[in-house]
């Protein structure tokens, strides 16, 4: 056991799980990826042409509708997140002693992982919330006292300190939301499967001290998969797809156009996009949950403990 996590030996076991026993992490995925993939299409498509509708005829009060659709499709899809980051995470932890054709579980162990990820939703919202509320008021008493320094509060100077004053505040309120989640949720998974409750204790207790740990493994498992989905995207759907075009904030009939536009486009390359998201999903979802199960053994000291069924 140690406080430490082993940055290397992590990455390594991730990979090694991952491209070693791809068999066995499809057999862990393939159900709720399905599920994912085909609802997905089945309610992106409808979405995906509703909302540019919406912008074409510039009226966002129609929106409602097509976001209470996507908010439950994002619900559902958190459950079969859960549902995989388990399955995962117990085969790590509590493999099977048989071959892996298929581990879907939905019981108390899942939904406590969704109270989990739920949890965290709940915590980093409040979290933004304290932070927006202390940079506005740090932005306030700025402004206030700004006369007393001698700068009149209308001035340039005087914009530019209160500007730098939030800015300031401004990122440290987001390294700190991403320092609280990424202690928070790193361990989540392994806490909840293993320890039961909803991980979130668990994570933030044995994460001590090892946050930029956690980076180093996030970046050297994560980022490659990201970027091979990414150039793919690239190649199917065109650059121009993630160019903002910042010129037509200035004009927001022509902003609206312009989302509508975009929205056609990535409707025409959906089925393609989803496609390749089917193709990487063992990949993505081992190397995403994988290393948080090796790190959490380290941590714990606990032996993986074969199991004879599911």
């Amino acid at each position: 056991m140690t406080n430490k996590i082993p940055v290397i030996q992590t990455i390594k076991d991730s990979y090694r799980f991952t491209f070693g026993g791809l068999g066995t992490v499809i057999g862990l995925v393939w159900l709720p990826v399905v599920i994912l993939t085909v609802g997905g299409y089945f309610v992106m498509v409808p979405y995906i042409g509703g909302m540019a509708s919406v912008f074409e005829s510039g009226d966002m009060s129609q929106a409602g509708p097509w976001m209470v659709r996507i908010y439950g499709f994002q619900l559902a899809s958190m459950v079969l997140m859960a549902v995989i980051a388990v399955a995962i995470t117990r085969e790590i932890l509590n493999p099977l002693k048989r071959p892996v054709f298929l581990r879907f579980g939905l019981g108390g162990t899942e939904l406590r992982v969704v109270g989990g990820y739920f949890g965290l939703v709940v915590l980093m919202m409040v979290f933004f919330i304290f932070m927006l509320l202390l940079s506005t008021l740090a932005g306030f008493l700025a402004k206030v006292l700004l006369p007393a320094t001698g700068l009149a509060a209308g001035g340039m100077t005087a914009k530019l300190v209160l500007g730098a004053v939030v800015g300031i505040l401004t990122l440290i309120g987001c390294l700190a939301l991403i320092y609280v989640f990424v202690r928070l949720s790193f361990l989540l998974a392994p806490g909840a499967v293993i320890e039961g409750g909803f991980g979130i204790e668990q994570s933030w207790k044995l994460t001590k001290g090892n946050f930029w740990r956690i980076i180093g493994i996030g970046a050297a498992t994560l980022l490659p998969i990201i970027l091979v989905a990414v150039i793919a995207e690239v190649a199917i759907v065109g650059p121009d797809i993630f160019n903002p075009h910042l010129e037509a904030m200035k004009d927001p009939a022509a902003h609206l156009r312009y989302s509508a536009e975009n929205m056609r486009q990535l409707a025409a390359h959906l089925p393609m996009l989803m496609g390749l998201n089917f193709l990487l999903a063992p990949f993505t979802y081992s190397l995403t949950f994988a290393p948080a199960a090796f790190a959490y053994r380290a941590l714990t000291g606990k032996a993986p403990t074969p199991l004879n069924q599911a």
